[in-house]
C-alpha cells in the first residue's frame, strides 16, 4: 500500500470542513471531535444533538450549525481548490512532525506553497516590526548565514525583522515559511506583497485559520505558537519589553525549542527584550558561525550527505539511536542499548569518528544532528 492509498480522503475532506468554520479554534475543535469521536460526525450530528451545548449558552455552537447549513465537506474542498489552497490535517502523514509535539497542536493547516521539510534543520528568526538598522543587519546576517547552511528559516512575514529575515534567506536561494494570523490567501501586511508571492514559491505561506480569515489581533499569539512549534530554535533579533517576539521565545521554552538572542545596548529599547532573555539564560548569537555552531549545524547540508553516505554496524545504529542532544554517560546509553557497558566506549569512538556523536563534557556524549 503506498501512501496515497494510506489517507482517508473523506476523513481529510471532513477536517478541511472542520477547520474551515469561521470562528472556531484548536480548543474548540478538540472538543467537538472529542465529543462525536471524527469530524464526520460532527458534520452528520442533527441540530438536537447540540441542544445541550446551547443550553450551557456555548455562542460558538450557532456558528457551527449556521456553517452546516451552507456548506457540505464536498463545497469546502471545492472553494480551497479553486483558490489553489492545500490541506493538511493533523492525522495526515505530512503534517509537520514538530508541530505534533506541542501540546496546543492546530487541527489543520491550510497552506500556500509547499509545508517545511521534516528531515530539514529549521530555525525562526523574529524581531520587531519597527526595528533599527542594527537589527535588519543581523536579520540579514543571520538569516543568510542559516539559508547558506541549508537551515529553513520560519518567520510571521511582518514588517521589520521578519520581511528582512525572510527576504536574505530567499536571497541566498534557501528555504523560507511564513506563518499568518490570518488566512493563508490574505496577504498581510499588504506592504509584503512581493514577499508573500515569493515565500510561496521558495517555501510555504502556512494558517491554521480558514480561507478569507481577517487578521485579527487576538490571532497572532495563537500564530506564534505554530513559529516556533514549527522549528528547532528561536532567534529574536529585536524585541521591545512586552513584545511579540517575546510572547514567541516564551512559547518556544514551554515547547522545549533552544531559544537565542542577539544582545544590543543596556540603554536600546528595541534591544531591552533581548537582553533580558539573555540574563534569564536564553543562548547569545554573536554571529551566524556561532549560532549554527551552538546549533551543531555548522554545515548540515554536508552532513545529512555524510550520514547517507556512512554504513553502521548494528550495535553502532543501536547506540546512535538513543543518543540525542541531552549529555549522557556510558552507563546511560549502555541501559538505553540494551549493550554491556564495556563495549560502549568504542562504540562512541567510532561514531565520534564519523561526525555521528560528540563528547559535550567529560565522559558525556550527544547526537551531533
Amino acid at each position: 500500500m503506498n501512501r496515497v492509498d494510506e489517507i482517508d480522503t473523506d476523513r481529510e475532506q471532513c477536517w478541511l470542513w472542520l477547520c474551515s468554520i469561521p470562528g472556531l479554534y484548536s480548543r474548540q475543535l478538540r472538543m467537538l471531535t472529542e465529543y462525536f469521536g471524527s469530524p464526520r460526525a460532527v458534520y452528520e450530528a442533527p441540530d438536537k444533538e447540540f441542544g445541550a451545548w446551547k443550553e450551557k449558552n456555548v455562542k460558538w455552537i450557532q456558528r457551527l450549525l449556521d456553517f452546516k447549513k451552507r456548506c457540505s465537506p464536498e463545497e469546502v474542498c471545492h472553494r480551497a481548490t479553486e483558490r489553489g489552497i492545500e490541506f493538511r490535517s493533523c492525522e495526515h502523514p505530512d503534517f509537520p512532525g514538530r508541530l505534533k509535539e506541542i501540546s496546543d497542536c492546530p487541527a489543520g493547516l491550510f497552506y500556500l506553497g509547499e509545508l517545511p521539510c521534516p528531515d530539514v534543520p529549521a530555525v525562526a528568526v523574529v524581531g520587531a516590526r519597527e526595528c533599527s538598522d542594527y537589527g535588519k543587519i543581523m536579520a540579514v546576517e543571520i538569516s543568510e548565514g542559516l539559508a547558506n547552511a541549508g537551515v529553513q528559516v520560519i518567520s510571521g512575514l511582518a514588517l521589520g525583522i521578519d520581511g528582512y529575515a525572510q527576504r536574505a534567506a530567499l536571497a541566498a536561494e534557501g528555504k523560507s515559511y511564513g506563518v499568518l494570523g490570518c488566512g493563508a490567501d490574505v496577504c498581510y501586511p499588504w506592504e509584503n506583497r512581493r514577499l508573500y508571492l515569493d515565500v510561496q514559491r521558495q517555501g510555504g505561506i502556512i494558517s491554521e485559520f480558514p480561507q478569507g480569515t481577517r487578521p485579527l489581533s487576538y490571532h497572532f499569539p495563537m500564530r506564534n505558537r505554530i513559529i516556533s512549534g514549527l522549528c528547532d530554535a528561536v532567534v529574536v533579533v529585536e524585541a521591545r519589553e512586552n513584545s511579540g517576539s517575546l510572547i514567541t521565545a516564551d512559547l518556544a521554552l514551554e515547547q522545549g525549542r533552544d531559544v537565542y538572542a542577539v544582545p544590543g545596548r543596556i540603554q536600546d529599547a528595541l534591544s531591552s527584550g533581548c537582553n533580558r532573555l539573555i540574563a534569564q539564560g536564553a543562548g547569545i548569537v554573536l554571529s551566524p558561525e556561532h549560532l549554527l555552531e551552538e546549533l551543531y549545524l555548522q554545515n548540515p547540508k554536508q552532513k545529512i550527505q555524510n550520514k547517507n553516505q556512512l554504513t553502521l554496524a548494528p550495535e553502532e545504529k543501536r547506540v546512535y539511536s538513543n543518543l540525542d542532544l541531552s549529555p549522557k554517560g556510558p552507563e546511560e546509553i549502555a541501559a538505553k542499548s540494551e549493550l554491556p557497558v564495556e563495549k560502549i566506549g568504542g562504540i562512541l569512538l567510532n561514531l565520534i569518528l564519523k561526525g555521528l556523536a560528540e563528547e559535550s563534557s567529560k565522559n558525556h556524549y550527544i547526537r551531533v544532528k
